[in-house]
């Protein structure tokens, strides 16, 4: 149990730090953009939030992580859009646009540019099981085994990785890829939304709170899927 305890914190750690990162240089611009309006102030940090998901860097900010997400990084777009169904922000659905646009650009870039099999596995979180199985669903259902994406915890990078074997028609992979995640926006959408009333209250007030919660969820998840891929 200690040992299980110090490898979540540890994992916990990297994953904030990598989102941290992330962010960095959008919330950096943001911040050089609005700097006559925030010197010499100190926003609250859900006042700041508020107003960074409501400028253009945001937009960039969600392009950048979905189409990341598509062939190197490890953290799902939902995770962003999830946070800011809580906020006090206006333009929730605009923001997926953004994401649609980074997931296709991300594909086009995975499935033009292929990274070998053993360079794709020093990825984090990636195991040679996950490849595996993403074969087995391609071998027996076609680029219909994208349906499988969403909801088996097996990251979409891998999808596109090992799609190369398959050859399959680019115009259609990335239909059903959206088709895909679009159903699981839906469903996630609809989980936050019965969660609204009961949890906005508290949580506008405490964004940061909101954020450290939703990371501790993730990577309890990450894990979860880590562990059964193993």
């Amino acid at each position: 149990m200690a040992a299980y305890a110090l490898n979540y914190v540890l994992n916990f750690v990297v994953i904030f730090i990598s989102m941290a990162l992330f962010f960095a240089p959008f919330v950096a611009v943001f911040t050089w953009r609005n700097w006559s309006q925030m010197r010499g102030k100190r926003p609250h940090f859900n006042y700041f939030m508020e107003k960074f998901f409501m400028s253009p860097e945001s937009n960039a900010l969600v392009f950048c992580w979905a189409a990341a997400e598509a062939f190197i990084w490890f953290i799902i777009p939902e995770f962003l859009l999830i946070l800011v169904i809580f906020m006090k922000v206006d333009r929730k659905f605009e923001l997926i646009k953004y994401d649609i646009l980074g997931t296709v650009t991300g594909t086009l870039i995975a499935l033009t540019w292929y990274i070998p099999n053993s360079t794709f596995l020093r990825l984090p979180y990636v195991r040679p099981k996950m490849l595996q199985q993403v074969h087995i669903w391609y071998q027996h259902h076609g680029v219909l085994g994208l349906a499988f994406q969403p909801f088996s915890g097996v990251p979409y990078k891998v999808f596109t990785h090992v799609a190369w074997q398959f050859h399959f028609f680019l115009l259609t992979f990335i239909f059903v890829a959206i088709a895909a995640r679009i159903v699981r926006y839906v469903i996630a959408y609809e989980i936050a939304k019965a969660l609204y009333p009961a949890l906005h209250p508290f949580v506008r007030k405490h964004y940061a709170i909101l954020f450290v919660g939703a990371v501790a969820i993730f990577t309890l998840l990450l894990m979860h899927v880590v562990r059964m891929y193993s």
